[in-house]
């Protein structure tokens, strides 16, 4: 459990800095003409490349929560799975996971940075429709943004934009390959738990609470997250604006951290009953030999469904 419990505190980390960065850059999404930028009103009042750092790095919080989400579903398949591989969550095993993460949250900051930037030909291209929708003028903002299609003035030709198009893919690669590991680590979980068979009447129920947690917290990232980044992503391939709804993409993204845990609360008993006594300061009115059944039911609910 040790090593479960890093897992978490380095989640919880994620979700306060993610939270933190959130409120100090205030991101939003604008898609329009073949193109999106993730743009901030730079309220701090940073230097232009530094506000485009931590433009940057609010994009690369999204990059390190799907890969740490991967991560944890990866350990709820070999916690029942395949116990026997657990040292692949002890040190030095554990850079495995260190570095795959880091790795593409780094690669997520360098893209934003340096292959994102802002050029005068985005600016033209957004300066009018920025002042239409969000009355904000060129230098009122600072953004990442790729444009799918640029425009050859000479011939009045539309071109696709292969740099911007690489772009794309590269970050679409890195959401498919979390997105991969997730459903694969929780659909075989999910077999696997529902193979398993108990005596004990309250394991059982144990063990449908969290077949219901693992189902629904394998969907709300694909909702929370994946969608609004596809939807972002895919509309200006098609030239197609999304109007008000571009509003809600940062907004949804930002609800994950907080929605997951909340899963298990609701599915988990024992962490319903532990949480209302935690806040009405009640002890636990059962048996001290229940209270032992109790917090290994907890412990397996805790590592098994619990992200």
């Amino acid at each position: 459990m040790g090593n479960y419990r890093i897992l978490m505190f380095s989640f919880s980390i994620l979700g306060l800095t993610t939270s933190t960065i959130d409120i100090l850059n205030k991101p939003m999404v604008h898609i329009t003409q073949g193109m999106y930028i993730i743009f901030s009103l730079n309220t701090l009042k940073l230097p232009k490349f530094w506000a485009q750092c931590l433009n940057a790095l609010n994009c690369s919080c999204y990059g390190m929560t799907i890969s740490l989400l991967a991560v944890h579903f990866v350990y709820r398949y070999i916690a029942v799975s395949r116990p026997s591989r657990m040292k692949l969550f002890t040190w030095p095993y554990s850079l495995i996971w260190i570095i795959f993460c880091l790795e593409l949250s780094l690669e997520w900051f360098i893209t934003a940075l340096f292959f994102a930037p802002q050029t005068p030909e985005i600016d033209v291209t957004i300066n009018q429709s920025m002042i239409n929708t969000y009355n904000l003028s060129i230098g009122q903002y600072i953004y990442a943004g790729n444009k799918y299609y640029w425009i050859d003035e000479s011939k009045n030709q539309k071109h696709l934009s292969i740099p911007d198009l690489l772009f794309v893919l590269n970050i679409v690669k890195i959401i498919l390959i979390c997105v991969f590991i997730v459903f694969y680590c929780g659909i075989s979980t999910y077999r696997k738990m529902k193979a398993l068979n108990y005596t004990s009447k309250r394991t059982n129920s144990l063990q449908q609470q969290l077949f219901k947690a693992l189902i629904v917290q394998t969907i709300i990232p694909m909702v929370t997250m994946l969608l609004p980044a596809g939807l972002m992503m895919i509309a200006p391939f098609f030239e197609a604006t999304v109007g008000p709804i571009e509003g809600l993409v940062m907004t949804v993204i930002t609800t994950y951290p907080f929605l997951d845990p909340i899963v298990v609360m609701y599915f988990v008993q024992d962490f319903r009953v532990a949480l209302y006594n935690a806040i009405c300061c009640k002890k636990s009115p059962f048996s001290r030999g229940h209270q032992m059944n109790s917090i290994k039911t907890t412990t397996m609910a805790s590592v098994i469904a619990s992200s």
